[in-house]
């Protein structure tokens, strides 16, 4: 693990182990997977977790349902952190238990793990969340967008400050290659017209690159539309 993401980590976790909840100094920590790698556990964010050295060595790679149990916690009062809709404090409270209640009932059952994970865990909670009344007033205020995009409806109206940015940050929800920069890149208070804009030039990978700049194109035309019709 990098250095930075290993005290991005524990500055998270306000230097407590998430195991026996007490605070240490950063020389005395280290990060665990909640699920271990050995078990098919996810080598990312949202299954890392502070622990101190005593939890990690009683803990090695046992599975975390008997682990939890041998320090007397559920698996449902371990953190899951590093998920933008989990960690968005502005989202309605009933979309972020939802979402935390899906992490917990997979980890108890075992299928947090393995490559396919996110893509099990996205599909139920879209399954999931339709049934809510906040997922029945969405598909009542705006059934034009599709499914996939409309779900990220609340997430955006966390981020957006002006309807330039509400419609840049929809075009970005069509794609699975720029969908992800939405809660993570471009969270509340960045400028997101400008990181975007950049972004689209100098981005790492040209596939997103490419999707950026295709976001970008449907953007400009909407707001051509738009000012024609005002």
């Amino acid at each position: 693990m990098r250095q930075n993401v290993k005290q991005d980590v524990l500055r998270r976790d306000d230097y407590t182990c998430q195991y026996c909840r007490k605070k240490f100094a950063a020389a005395d920590l280290t990060i665990d997977h909640l699920i271990p790698m050995a078990h098919g556990g996810l080598d990312e964010i949202t299954n890392y977790a502070t622990c101190c050295e005593p939890c990690n060595q009683r803990k090695a790679d046992m599975p975390l349902q008997d682990f939890a149990k041998t320090i007397g916690v559920e698996v449902k009062d371990l953190p899951v952190h590093g998920d933008p809709i989990i960690d968005n404090n502005d989202l309605p409270i009933q979309i972020r238990l939802l979402r935390k209640s899906i992490f917990d009932k997979e980890r108890e059952r075992k299928f947090a793990t393995g490559s396919g994970f996110q893509k099990k865990l996205e599909k139920i909670y879209r399954r999931t969340f339709w049934s809510t009344p906040i997922g029945v007033a969405l598909e009542s205020e705006i059934p034009s967008l599709p499914g996939h995009v409309r779900i990220m409806i609340p997430e955006i109206r966390t981020i957006a400050t002006s309807k330039e940015e509400y419609l840049l940050l929809v075009e970005l929800a069509k794609s699975a290659s720029t969908r992800n920069l939405i809660g993570t890149t471009l969270t509340a208070g960045a400028d997101v017209i400008n990181i975007v804009a950049s972004m689209k030039e100098r981005h790492g990978e040209e596939a997103v690159r490419k999707r950026l700049q295709q976001a970008w194109t449907r953007y400009q035309k909407e707001l051509e539309r738009l000012a024609t019709r005002a």
